[in-house]
């Protein structure tokens, strides 16, 4: 049998695999998505301030996830056209990245048996909406495209700069870029918006990623199945967390051999509650693979909701999970 990380890569790059992937157990994750990632980006764990002078705070009641702190934008819809003099760029040559990797390390060890992901928090969207909220980031898009078009294109060339660090400090495989355009209705934007606004900026990022030896995959919540196409065409190997309120399988049969669907399971219905049967888990785990896994292109992913600023409790609540994925991969289900 080849190793996770082989068997994981041959679905990125849409040859055969052996069994299906599962990031869960195949991935090893550095960067936002392991924690939080470099301070620059959403702060210290616990809260704080970021490398563009955002206060982030970890509310209980978000489940200890980082948000900007209510009140601390530094710009609206009407001054973006003024954001050069308002948007400090963090110096991320100045990053103590040789410390940051020795702490990531301890946490985990690399294992060549298992391929590495670098997230990247923030893209370029969530990074104005963390600039001025989401109401004046939406309005910006709609009423000022060219100054937003402006920023988000210097966002897309500070994110390569990191790509650059985590490539020379992680040797990842993968780079996923956390960009949510979407809610479990629709996008923020028409996708006629994202078409002419977001999507040349999302494809220079991942050219530089490419460009420097990496895959691409795009981190999208929600329904976002009517931009599938497009991150085809500017190089997306796989889309994650895919949530079932998109219909993965006509997504899959139409466009599997093309890209990676990563995800699956209902992590926002009842199988994702953090106090819930662990039969519940199981059942959902194993009907992902039954109903997603027959396809090519499709990988393994799901998560629970639980404070995320206490990992004991996040390692607690993923066990069940974690377990019966791990039988599914290797075909012990019904």
């Amino acid at each position: 049998m080849i190793s996770p990380k082989e068997n994981f890569l041959r679905a990125l790059n849409h040859e055969k695999t052996e069994y299906v992937p599962n990031y869960l157990t195949d991935v090893i994750n550095r960067g936002f998505g392991a924690d939080l990632g470099p301070e620059f980006e959403k702060g210290p764990m616990g809260g704080g301030y970021d490398g563009f002078g955002i206060k982030w705070i970890t509310h209980a009641s978000g489940g200890g996830a980082p948000v900007p702190e209510p009140g601390s934008y530094i710009m609206d819809s009407e001054t973006i056209e003024d954001w050069k003099k308002l948007v400090s760029f963090p110096d991320v040559g100045k990053f103590d990245w040789d410390e940051y990797s020795h702490l990531e390390l301890a946490k985990r060890e690399r294992n060549e048996e298992l391929a590495t992901d670098f997230g990247s928090g923030n893209g370029p969207f969530e990074r104005v909406v963390s600039l001025m909220g989401f109401e004046e980031a939406l309005m910006a898009l709609a009423c000022n495209g060219e100054a937003m078009s402006d920023l988000l294109n210097a966002i897309a060339e500070y994110k390569i700069q990191v790509f650059d660090m985590a490539k020379k400090y992680f040797s990842p495989d993968i780079i996923t870029n956390f960009d949510d355009v979407a809610t479990e209705r629709s996008l923020f934007m028409s996708p006629e918006m994202y078409r002419r606004v977001i999507k040349p900026v999302h494809k220079k990022m991942y050219k530089g990623i490419v460009d420097l030896g990496m895959q691409p995959i795009q981190h999208t919540c929600g329904k976002a199945e009517n931009i599938v196409e497009d991150m085809i065409e500017i190089g997306v190997v796989g889309w994650t967390s895919v949530q079932p309120v998109n219909n993965i399988v006509e997504i899959l049969k139409k466009c599997g051999k093309d890209i990676c669907i990563i995800g699956g399971y209902n992590t926002n219905g009842v199988p994702g509650y953090e106090k819930i049967e662990d039969d519940i888990v199981k059942k959902e785990v194993i009907r992902c693979f039954n109903e997603y896994g027959k396809y090519d292109g499709y990988i393994f992913f799901g998560s629970r909701l639980c404070n995320s600023s206490d990992p004991q409790k996040k390692r607690e609540v993923m066990r069940p999970l974690i377990e019966e994925s791990l039988r599914c991969r290797m075909g012990m289900f019904d």
